[in-house]
């Protein structure tokens, strides 16, 4: 009876032994099916982003052209920065003799001309920008049909936006024809800052054409 017993003991833990390495089998086969899905889904990435990593190659590659053009048009506009600043400087002379003669032609009333112009205090006008913070002049000489119009020019010149003030250095009794007249002449002081004032207005124009 015993011998019996052992025996189906020993059976007994062969099936339980058999179950066992079943079970670890099966668990084997499952993480081998666990690291074999994720090494493909791996190996597609990698494959997807070395494929990308491909056009982008592709795209750079044409796209070289183009930033060589972008790079050499970069170093043209660098090396052109000094004159892009000189014909800025230039410009801003230009518009502050304009608008400033502009201010003298406008401020003549009618029968007053003027017969000669000059500038002072001009040592840097060959540099780009050279009025900015300077004060120049200009000295004007002309015939007016009275004293009062000489009066009335400069009072008009010293209320002038572009103008600072004007001195009169002075004033002649002479003879136009048979009409009495009078030569003048005066130092106009100029404003740097009035750059940008408004441009010759018509009538300024028609009494810059009289001088």
């Amino acid at each position: 009876m015993p011998s019996i017993n052992m025996i189906a003991v020993r059976r007994a833990d062969k099936r339980r032994q058999e179950q066992n390495i079943r079970k670890l089998l099966y668990g084997i086969i499952g993480e081998s099916g666990l690291i074999v899905a994720a090494a493909f889904v791996i190996t597609a990435r990698i494959f997807g982003m070395q494929g990308h990593v491909n056009d982008l190659t592709d795209q750079l590659h044409k796209l070289q052209p183009k930033v060589t053009e972008i790079q050499a048009l970069q170093a043209q506009t660098a090396a052109m920065q000094p004159k892009v600043a000189t014909l800025d400087g230039a410009k801003a002379d230009t518009l502050f003799w304009y608008s400033s003669l502009g201010a003298v032609t406008d401020s003549l009333p009618a029968q007053t001309w003027l017969t000669s112009m000059g500038t002072s205090n001009t040592s840097g006008a060959a540099t780009p920008g050279a009025y900015a913070g300077t004060d120049p002049t200009l000295n004007i000489s002309g015939i007016a049909m009275s004293q009062a119009m000489v009066g009335e020019t400069m009072l008009r010149m010293n209320t002038a936006p572009a103008l600072d003030h004007v001195d009169l250095s002075f004033v002649t009794q002479q003879k136009i024809g048979q009409a009495n007249a009078v030569s003048f002449q005066m130092t106009v002081h100029l404003k740097p800052e009035a750059g940008a004032v408004a441009p010759v207005s018509p009538k300024g124009a028609s009494n810059a054409q009289k001088s």
